[in-house]
């Protein structure tokens, strides 16, 4: 049931959307004007139709939908959007548009995640293509009670555990004083801030449950250990 391997080894993870890699969004066609319809408006019932006639016009051209967690794409606000160029090497949602200039469009608020929509504007300029991934100067730490436990999964920046049934790990944002490992089977530690992030439950079908800690009532299912963590690291 605990059969998980780093799926990504020797490169350290960091974020590359940031406040100095977006661009402002001043594409001039008929998706910003309706954005800047949109955004006009306050929120009821005409705004929601206006958002929903705004995700037909997306979808018509080509933009893609996907959920992420808001630390890794940064806009909060339904409506807000920005350009992006997309280095070479880019993995994840956006993948498929290496090389091109994308407007990113915040077009559905939840609880730590959002709804984004992505979508091509046309080629990132020949000198600002990203080609190379820079390599931040990040050192990762791990509590020394992680070595203690076997190891399902490993990158550089995070670790997942087995759960002894008689460990008991201190946190001060946990009502007990502790992380409740009742239930769970495994504990993910985030190498970035030397400390335990979530619980995990594996079932026979390879999917698994994630408790993140100190967020309320803040669970999900996943597919795999790396899907998790992409959803869930800050």
């Amino acid at each position: 049931m605990f059969d998980y391997i780093s799926e990504r080894t020797g490169i350290k993870e960091f974020k590359m959307i940031n406040q100095t890699t977006i661009l402002t969004d001043d594409f001039d066609d008929v998706i910003l004007e309706e954005l800047n319809t949109f955004n006009a408006r306050s929120w009821g019932r005409e705004k929601n139709s206006h958002r929903a006639r705004l995700i037909s016009l997306l979808t018509e051209k080509n933009y893609i939908f996907f959920y992420a967690n808001y630390t890794g794409y940064l806009s909060t606000t339904v409506g807000s959007s920005y350009l992006y160029d997309v280095p070479l090497y880019k993995q994840g949602n956006l993948k498929m548009f290496r090389g091109k200039r994308v407007r990113i469009i915040c077009i559905e608020s939840g609880c730590w995640r959002r709804g984004y929509m992505a979508g091509i504007v046309g080629d990132t300029p020949q000198h600002k293509i990203i080609a190379k991934r820079r390599t931040p100067n990040t050192t990762y730490r791990f509590p020394d009670y992680v070595h203690a436990h076997r190891v399902l999964y490993r990158s550089l920046r995070f670790i997942v555990f087995h759960v002894k049934d008689s460990i008991c790990i201190f946190s001060k944002n946990e009502p007990s004083g502790y992380i409740n490992t009742d239930g769970w089977d495994s504990v993910l530690v985030d190498g970035k801030f030397g400390k335990p992030i979530a619980t995990l439950a594996h079932d026979s079908n390879s999917h698994i449950r994630v408790k993140v800690l100190d967020r309320y009532f803040c669970e999900k299912t996943y597919s795999s250990v790396r899907e998790a963590i992409d959803d869930i690291k800050a």
